[in-house]
């Protein structure tokens, strides 16, 4: 890959459950790895998952071995950025820069960065996905767009318009989602929000779903098919909520009221329940069946007993990760039980952790 090397001065995939990738994936993958291109056995690989944090404040992702999390790894993003968000495939992350107009490329089986792709001037960088292994999608939150980026040639392939101030991405089924929010000149919401769907073969313009709430910034698909919004409102007025899009039809089939102050990153769980994390009070257990709480936002889990989370997601093992943010000092992901939702498991990171995702890599077997 020819990344930019100029810049460096400036959602979970599906995944098999493990037994059928063991029995299925597993023994083809140490096959392959075994062999060189002269029918010689080499040293073999082991399929591992591994947990991957950005954290703003630091420029860093922590990496870590989901099986040996004390084994973890900081691999600098940059001198310069402002990272919210990260999106993982195979043995690549991606995350945009924020306030410098890039995206930087991880290894996370080396655990280096690789290097940058720039975006368009004054871009800004926020929400990212994979399209497929070479091209990806990132939201230019102040040119009202997103830039489609092609992996090996580290280069742009086009940039296309969106709602105003998209600041996350989707991709599912052949379709790109962009969550608009739709934001006035003060960075206040100056209507509802917005989600542009083109389509990811030619990024044509497919439609534009209105949603009932302000400032969409968080989302994810349920077994259900539907796509679940986590709306943040205005900031101090605790008017955040839920919206539920039918990508089918393309429209708000729901809309749920009720989730406090600022909601952000938004998971939905095995158990079918939506998981909401915000940092006024921890994560809010939703029942998208019954259009009730399980833990509404006053009675939130606090991870590690702290009401506060910055971002939430499930490992293949069903496990739930919470961020505990601290801007002061490293910071902790919380391993949370699934029945009383206490951490069993505290993993450190780096300074103001704001995103979380989990990925499977082929790594030397020791």
């Amino acid at each position: 890959m020819n990344f930019d090397a100029s810049l460096d001065h400036h959602n979970r995939r599906p995944t098999l459950p493990r037994a059928f990738r063991s029995l299925f994936v597993l023994p083809v993958l140490l096959l392959l790895a075994a062999c060189g291109d002269d029918g010689v056995s080499s040293e073999p690989s082991v399929l591992t998952e591994v947990g991957v944090v950005v954290n703003s404040l630091d420029l860093s992702l922590t990496i870590f071995p989901v099986d040996d999390p004390e084994a973890s790894t900081s691999v600098g993003l940059g001198p310069d950025g402002s990272p919210v968000t990260v999106a993982v495939r195979g043995d690549r992350a991606l995350v945009p820069l924020g306030t410098v107009p890039a995206v930087a490329v991880v290894d996370l089986r080396e655990r280096t960065r690789i290097g940058t792709i720039a975006l368009p001037e004054n871009s800004g960088a926020s929400g990212v996905a994979f399209i497929d292994d070479t091209l990806a999608v990132v939201a230019n939150p102040n040119l009202n767009s997103v830039s489609i980026v092609n992996l090996e040639a580290a280069s742009l392939e086009a940039e296309i318009d969106t709602g105003i101030f998209p600041q996350r991405v989707l991709v599912r089924e052949g379709r790109i989602y962009v969550l608009n929010a739709e934001l006035g000149p003060d960075f206040q919401p100056a209507r509802t929000g917005t989600i542009t769907v083109l389509d990811a073969s030619d990024y044509s313009h497919v439609a534009t779903i209105e949603v009932s709430g302000d400032n969409p910034g968080g989302g994810d698909f349920g077994p259900d098919g539907l796509l679940y919004v986590s709306l943040a409102g205005s900031f101090g007025a605790g008017n955040g909520a839920v919206s539920v899009v039918d990508p089918a039809g393309l429209t708000e089939v729901a809309h749920h009221a009720g989730f406090g102050d600022f909601p952000g990153a938004l998971a939905m769980g095995p158990d079918g329940n939506l998981y909401v994390a915000a940092f006024s009070y921890g994560v809010a257990v939703f029942d998208p069946a019954t259009g009730g709480f399980i833990r509404a936002p006053e009675e939130a889990v606090a991870p590690g007993g702290v009401p506060s989370s910055s971002g939430i997601a499930f490992d293949s093992e069903d496990r739930l990760y919470a961020l505990t943010p601290d801007c002061q000092a490293p910071a902790t992901a919380h391993r949370l039980d699934p029945i009383t939702f206490e951490p069993d498991l505290e993993i450190t990171v780096g300074t103001c952790p704001i995103g979380i995702a989990f990925s499977e890599i082929l790594e030397p077997n020791d």
